[in-house]
């Protein structure tokens, strides 16, 4: 007795996957990147005003991350082009030692961590995920002490502005 072979129907599925399954696939670790996504369009825009010690200040539009949802998604898919143009404020209720991570970022960035006073305690730069052998090498960036926010810029802009840690302060208002 022979086997009863697949439906006509279910040819083309199981054709159509196997040719999707055998296609390459992006060496990206991120995936393709969007303009937009929903947690990005959900994040209000602030104008904050960053100072420098020597009383240089620079105001710059962000977007701002204050719930959990649009503070978890931060970059997340965002195209470079989008990282490059608008900074993400990340607001914390009450000070925190917070993670961040590169997962699904398209861009490398600079992270200011910002104590309670509002002045930028550390600078770190923040580097997209690295393949190696198909698994991505993770990396989490974490301030030294409790903050209640985080800056994140596309890379090299706090040293265009002169800004080091320590010696210049953000000033925001959240509501």
């Amino acid at each position: 007795m022979r086997a009863n072979p697949l439906p006509r129907r279910l040819w083309g599925v199981v054709v159509f996957a196997a040719i999707c399954l055998a296609a390459p696939r992006p060496v990206s670790a991120a995936g393709a990147c969007v303009p937009t996504t929903p947690e990005w369009e959900a994040m209000q825009a602030r104008l904050i005003t960053l100072t420098r010690d020597d009383g240089t200040a620079v105001q710059m539009s962000v977007k701002l991350a204050d719930d959990v949802r649009e503070r978890a998604a931060g970059f997340q898919h965002i195209c470079p082009e989008t990282v490059n143009d608008i900074p993400i404020l990340f607001i914390f209720s009450r000070p925190a030692r917070v993670a961040f991570h590169m997962h699904n970022v398209h861009a490398p960035l600079d992270i200011a961590f910002i104590d309670t006073d509002g002045r930028i305690a550390d600078i770190q730069q923040m580097a997209v995920y690295a393949m190696q052998s198909n698994h991505e090498i993770n990396r989490y960036y974490r301030p030294a002490a409790p903050i209640t926010a985080a800056l994140e810029t596309r890379a090299g802009l706090f040293a265009a502005l002169g800004v080091t840690a320590g010696k210049a302060r953000i000033d925001f208002a959240t509501r």
